[in-house]
């Protein structure tokens, strides 16, 4: 149960950018061994989940939103805004919303150990997915996931995005599912 050094990388940097006034209060607050990664990890090195995603949100949670759930969403969102410039923005212009997104399923699982995204249906502007494995069951991290994969259909040029959590690994059920629609 691990996740990329990446994912921390991107959560430090969105303090910094989004949350600068709260970046010293934030990094105090950080677990030991979340503080010992900050210091040494690679972006494609393996992290604990524990440390390297689940800490550090539950910190950005507690200081910077009064609802936890968008902390994580908006973290997600951003390591998205990050990750897709350059030349992925590139594939992602090109892309449809369908191809994009299970191309992105795909792309999870180099980021989270392990994770498995199925695509249930999808049609020209919806898509049902199913979130069946996670290195935890936390709610952060599927919110995390999911703020992510908006911010990567906003980039593909989806308009009126309608992005429901209908089921959740965390609270029991056998799978999260990610309900989306646009226009």
């Amino acid at each position: 149960m691990e996740v990329r050094g990446s994912v921390l990388i991107s959560i430090d940097e969105f303090m910094k950018s989004e949350h600068v006034s709260q970046y010293d209060a934030w990094k105090k607050q950080l677990s030991k061994n979340t503080l010992q990664l900050l210091d040494k990890v690679g972006p494609q090195k393996w992290c604990p989940v524990e440390d390297g995603v689940i800490d550090p949100t539950v910190q950005l949670c507690k200081l910077c939103y009064d609802d936890p759930k968008k902390g994580a969403w908006e973290s997600g969102r951003y390591s998205a805004k990050v990750s897709l410039s350059g030349v992925y923005k590139i594939f992602v212009l090109v892309s449809t919303p369908a191809f994009m997104l299970k191309r992105s399923s795909r792309v999870m699982t180099t980021f989270y150990n392990p994770t498995n995204i199925e695509v249930k249906n999808t049609t020209d502007k919806s898509m049902l997915l199913h979130l069946t494995e996670l290195p935890v069951n936390n709610e952060l991290l599927e919110y995390r996931i999911g703020g992510w994969m908006e911010k990567a259909l906003e980039i593909c040029g989806c308009k009126n995005l309608q992005f429901n959590i209908t089921s959740s690994l965390s609270k029991g059920d056998k799978f999260t599912a990610y309900d989306i629609s646009w226009d």
